[in-house]
């Protein structure tokens, strides 16, 4: 979502989810709105999020962290998702034709992006909805973190 607020202000809000596809050759290069890309650019998106998170949760689970440690490892772990993506997908294996996505939101705002998607993990892994439960102990109690 961050992604998608920033483009309106240096682009358009349909440039980084377009250029997703159009990095992978669905669709011309350009920030021409076009449906088919933009739709597809956002299903991949919101499906390497799902995928990056469940790694996450995975290894923070078997690491066996908690609390403030968590949101940080949120955090170093966004900042490893945009590392993969920007620099070594992105830039690397997709350089001919990530000119489009590049293009499309200053590098910041991909950095910062990447960061609040870690927070936001971390926290809901440590604090809310995927929080793990606390393990029981006999007689049923959780034992205290």
């Amino acid at each position: 979502m961050w992604a998608m607020l920033v483009g309106l202000f240096p682009s358009t809000v349909w440039a980084a989810p377009q250029g997703i596809a159009q990095a992978v050759g669905l669709g011309s290069p350009g920030h021409a709105f076009q449906l088919v890309p933009f739709l597809v650019g956002l299903i991949a998106h919101m499906m390497n999020s799902v995928g990056f998170g469940i790694i996450f949760i995975a290894t923070a689970r078997a690491t066996h962290l908690r609390g403030a440690g968590l949101i940080i490892a949120g955090m170093l772990w966004g900042l490893i998702v945009y590392a993969a993506m920007y620099w070594v997908l992105l830039r690397g294996l997709l350089a001919s034709t990530a000119t489009s996505f590049l293009s499309a939101n200053p590098e910041r705002s991909w950095i910062l992006g990447h960061l609040m998607f870690g927070l936001i993990l971390g926290t809901l892994v440590g604090y809310g909805r995927f929080r793990q439960p606390k393990p029981a102990r006999r007689g049923g109690r959780p034992l205290p973190n």
